[in-house]
């Protein structure tokens, strides 16, 4: 079974144990850290939380200081982050309570914390795996102290759904811009990090607005955007005159929480029905052994 294979059946599989996720808040004064998927899944729980949780990428914290009355959650799927676990080390030093959310409780970033919170799912040989992005989505939701129905089966449904009704987006030819606001610009800073996954595409992502304020400026015509909006189709039709490849994604919904998975759900969906387009087998950072190598020498030997 290809890289590809199991990521379709992981995503089929992880409705299935999402619901019996238990977590729940303990504290006001919490910090989520992670890399990556695990920064996008922070970043959501900030902004559920109306920002009262703050989300860092741990370079943010490499020279800031520890607050002792904050709890960090350190959200690391294998555990062996390097900046995480010399983060963790400083804030558990500090007086600080460290809490690690991931999948191996035996890690060293586990032994470094003084608590363990691991994922709920079932354990997954896939590199690239949707269950543990969603389940750290849900996981980091509760622990800001946000109810979550289960509703899963439905948020997944409605989003396959969508998805399969966008056969006419074209993969981006050159450099791809993906914005959204509010909870979509999380949507879409993940998406961004699929579409280099995937596709071995350069995408980057922004604030609608924010991208207007310079970023705009460097479009050129070969250039890819993409809105995730919720009633922002006018702002899209002037983005749209760019002469750019363009595609508009509506996600409006009257409950936040629907909008939020449904989202998740579509945009995980399009990746393989993208991937399944285009032929593809295997995911294209798997094939960059040199690339892959130098990005896993960073991220789990760098030392400060």
């Amino acid at each position: 079974m290809d890289s590809l294979e199991r990521l379709a059946f992981d995503y089929e599989n992880q409705i299935s144990y999402l619901g019996r996720i238990s977590a729940r808040k303990e504290s006001e004064n919490v910090i989520y850290i992670g890399s990556g998927d695990s920064y996008v899944a922070g970043l959501i729980a900030e902004y559920f939380s109306g920002h009262a949780c703050k989300c860092y990428s741990p370079s943010d914290l490499i020279r800031s200081r520890i607050r002792p009355d904050r709890t960090y959650y350190f959200i690391s799927v294998t555990g062996k982050t390097r900046a995480n676990i010399e983060i963790a080390k400083r804030a558990s030093k500090a007086g600080a309570k460290t809490v690690a959310i991931t999948l191996n409780p035996f890690s060293e970033l586990a032994q470094v914390c003084k608590e363990t919170i691991p994922l709920q799912i079932t354990s997954t040989d896939t590199i690239t795996s949707y269950s543990t992005f969603t389940a750290n989505v849900v996981t980091c939701l509760k622990l800001s102290g946000v109810t979550i129905p289960r509703k899963f089966e439905t948020w997944h449904r409605n989003g396959t759904m969508l998805a399969s009704d966008l056969e006419s987006v074209k993969l981006p030819r050159s450099v791809l811009h993906i914005l959204g606001n509010n909870i979509l610009y999380p949507i879409a800073v993940y998406a961004s990090l699929k579409m280099a996954e995937f596709f071995g595409v350069t995408a980057t992502a922004n604030k609608l607005e924010e991208f207007c304020h310079s970023p705009i400026f460097g479009v050129k015509p070969i250039h890819s955007i993409w809105i995730f909006g919720r009633d922002e189709e006018t702002i899209g039709k002037k983005i749209n005159r760019l002469n750019s490849q363009f595609h508009y994604f509506e996600f409006k919904n009257s409950k936040l929480l629907s909008q939020l998975f449904q989202s998740i759900f579509f945009l995980q969906s399009f990746m393989l029905l993208l991937s399944k387009k285009h032929n593809l087998k295997e995911l294209k950072y798997m094939q960059m052994k040199k690339v892959l190598k130098i990005s896993s020498d960073i991220i789990y030997k760098r030392t400060f």
